[in-house]
């Protein structure tokens, strides 16, 4: 694995680590963003649960692949939910992303 393969996997993992952590905590704007988008308040805590599984399976060197795999799910569903409700700007960040995990993949 070369230092930027290592650079973008290390930088995922923590950012989906990161996102899991804001949403078990559920600051305001999280539960905001949840109700805006019609989900169920639970939801919050299994999407913490994939983001800090994905954040794992990057991170160990075995998994990667799933990681990066069940990172692009998971992207996927934040994608559609900015769709949902037409925040094409917000978007930009999670296909950056997105682009990033399937570049792990190759």
């Amino acid at each position: 694995m070369t230092s930027l393969e290592q650079i973008v996997m290390w930088s995922l993992a923590m950012i989906f680590a990161g996102s899991a952590g804001l949403n078990l905590a559920g600051p305001e704007f999280v539960r905001e963003e949840f109700e805006k988008w019609s989900y169920p308040s639970w939801l919050r805590f299994a999407v913490a649960c994939m983001e800090f599984a994905a954040a794992v399976l990057l991170a160990a060197a075995g998994t990667r692949a799933y990681g990066a795999i069940l990172s692009l799910a998971i992207l996927a569903a934040v994608i559609f939910s900015l769709a949902k409700t037409r925040e094409w700007l917000r978007m930009q960040f999670p296909l950056l992303m997105g682009a990033l995990c399937v570049g792990l993949l190759a």
